[in-house]
């Protein structure tokens, strides 16, 4: 059985998701040996349950991604259900005090839009001659 070949775009998202897929797995991961204790304890990170949730949605998104790749439809819509929630969560930072969270907010926000229409663009057809 041979993979069908996939758009730009296509390979685009793909690759734009398992980027973001892996930052999110980085930051989510790093605080988790503290416990739910030592991370209430830390001004600086948010809920346990948050990180278990983005280690949850960083791993889906990779799934999503390799079927993405492999041109598979489930993976379009793992990827624009897991990018959606990124999206969505992110969306309350954008009101943040703190410049930094506020643009690291947008930047999620403006990637899961990307990712999506990426996903969700129809593929040109070359033109008859």
């Amino acid at each position: 059985m041979s993979i069908p070949p996939i758009s730009t775009s296509k390979a685009a998202a793909a690759v734009i998701n398992a980027m973001i897929s892996l930052v999110g797995l980085a930051v989510s991961i790093a605080p988790l040996p503290l416990g739910s204790d030592g991370v209430s304890d830390r001004t600086d990170q948010p809920p346990f349950a948050v990180l278990v949730v983005g280690v949850i949605l960083g791993v889906l998104g990779l799934v999503g991604s390799l079927g993405i790749w492999r041109g598979l439809r489930w993976g379009a819509f793992l990827t624009i259900a897991v990018r959606g929630l990124d999206g969505l969560s992110s969306l309350f930072g954008v009101t943040a005090d703190d410049l930094t969270l506020r643009s690291l907010a947008i930047l999620s926000v403006a990637a899961a839009v990307l990712v999506i229409f990426l996903i969700l663009r129809r593929d040109q057809e070359p033109a008859e001659s």
